[in-house]
C-alpha cells in the first residue's frame, strides 16, 4: 500500500510551478517586416501559445488591408469558411488586442486580396500571461490541507511568488519557492518534465526543513538530512520514481548541475550531482523508509496509523505503530 494523499496534489503543483516559468521566458513576442503584394495575403505563425495569453498587437501599414486572428483550423479553410477570432482594418495603422481561448498556433493573417498596390507592413507582437499567483496559491494551500491528513504540525504558509532572485527557502513558519528559481532550472534544462521533478523534491527538502524543526530533530538545518527527509517522504508517497529521474538525470549531467550551481553560488540548496548520487544511494536502501518511521510515526495522523495497522505496507513498522496507537489511546482515556 502506497500514501497517495497529498501527492495526488504535489504533482500538479510542481507542474504548475514549473510552468510558472512560462509566465515570463515564455512571453510570445516578434517583429516583423513584411511586403504584402496586391491581390495577395501573408501569415505570420505564432507557435506553442499558451492558453489565456493576452496577444497585443500594433500593424502599420502603407495603405489599407484587412487584418484577421485565426486559430489553425480556421487558417487551413482561409479565405473560404474561416471564422477569425479577430478582423480589422488596418489603414495606416491599427493597435488591437486578443485573449488566446486555448493553446496552439495561432496565425495573424494580413489581407492585401482587394487591394491595388502592394503594402509594406510591420507588425510588433507582445505577448503576456495572467499572474500565476492566484492560481499556485489555491494549489499549495490544497497541499497542505492534504498533508495535513498524514503529518500533524503547527500552521505554517507556503507560497510560489517573485522573490528578486533565484531562491527556494524555509523559515520555521514559510516555504517559498521564488518563480526565479523555476525560471532558472527551465532555462538550464529546457523540459517540463525535469523542471517539475526538481521543483517537487525541492518542495519536500523544504517541508522536512520545517517539520524536522517543528518535531524537535536535532539535526532539522541540514541539508544532507532534509534531502534524506525528502527522499524518505516521497517514497512513501509512492513517488519513487520522480525521486529516481531527477537523481539519475542530475548524476549522469555533471555539467548541467554544475552550471546551475554557479547561479546560485554560495546557496547550499542547489542540486548538484553529489546530491544526486547521494539520493540514489538512499533510494538503493530498502531500509530507508523504515529507518524514518521513529521520526514520522510519532507525527502522524491517528486514522492514518490505523489504516497502516489494517493493511501494513512493506515499510512500515507495526510494532512501532501498534505502540504510539496504545499510548494516544491512553491519553484519550
Amino acid at each position: 500500500m502506497r500514501l497517495r494523499a497529498p501527492i495526488l496534489l504535489a504533482v500538479p503543483l510542481a507542474v504548475l510551478l514549473a510552468s510558472a516559468a512560462f509566465a515570463v521566458t515564455g512571453t510570445v513576442t516578434g517583429s516583423w517586416e513584411i511586403d504584402v503584394p496586391a491581390g495577395q495575403w501573408r501569415a505570420i505563425r505564432m507557435l506553442n501559445v499558451p492558453a489565456r495569453t493576452v496577444l497585443s498587437f500594433e500593424v502599420e501599414a502603407t495603405g489599407a488591408l484587412d487584418i484577421l486572428i485565426l486559430e489553425t483550423d480556421g487558417y487551413r479553410r482561409f479565405p473560404e469558411g474561416a471564422r477569425p477570432l479577430f478582423k480589422g482594418d488596418a489603414d495606416n495603422r491599427l493597435s488591437f488586442s486578443i485573449t488566446a481561448p486555448s493553446a496552439g498556433t495561432y496565425y495573424l493573417v494580413l489581407d492585401n486580396r482587394p487591394g491595388q498596390e502592394a503594402r509594406a507592413v510591420e507588425v510588433t507582437l507582445r505577448g503576456s500571461r495572467p499572474s500565476a499567483g492566484a492560481t499556485s496559491h489555491t494549489a499549495l494551500e490544497r497541499f497542505k490541507t492534504d498533508l495535513q491528513r498524514i503529518f500533524i504540525f503547527e500552521p505554517f504558509s507556503i507560497r510560489a511568488g517573485r522573490c528578486g532572485r533565484p531562491q527556494a527557502y524555509a523559515t520555521p513558519t514559510e516555504i517559498v519557492l521564488c518563480t526565479e528559481y523555476a525560471e532558472t532550472l527551465y532555462a538550464k534544462l529546457a523540459d517540463k518534465a525535469k523542471v517539475a521533478d526538481a521543483l517537487l523534491f525541492t518542495l519536500f527538502h523544504e517541508l522536512g526543513h520545517v517539520l524536522l524543526a517543528q518535531w524537535k530533530y536535532p539535526f532539522y538545518a541540514n541539508e544532507e538530512i532534509a534531502d534524506e527527509f525528502a527522499t524518505a517522504a516521497m517514497i512513501m508517497l509512492g513517488q519513487r520514481h520522480r525521486v529516481r529521474a531527477k537523481a539519475e538525470f542530475f548524476a549522469a549531467n555533471p555539467s548541467v548541475a554544475e552550471a546551475i550551481g554557479k547561479v546560485y553560488r554560495d546557496d547550499p540548496h542547489p542540486i548538484s550531482a553529489q546530491r544526486a548520487r547521494n539520493i540514489l544511494k538512499w533510494l538503493g536502501d530498502p531500509a530507508l523508509v523504515r529507518k524514518w518511521q521513529p521520526v514520522f510515526v510519532p507525527h502522524m495522523q491517528t486514522k492514518l496509523l490505523e489504516q497502516l495497522v489494517r493493511r501494513p505496507p512493506a515499510w512500515a513498522d507495526r510494532a512501532l505503530i501498534e505502540k504510539e496507537l496504545a499510548a494516544r489511546k491512553e491519553t484519550r482515556g
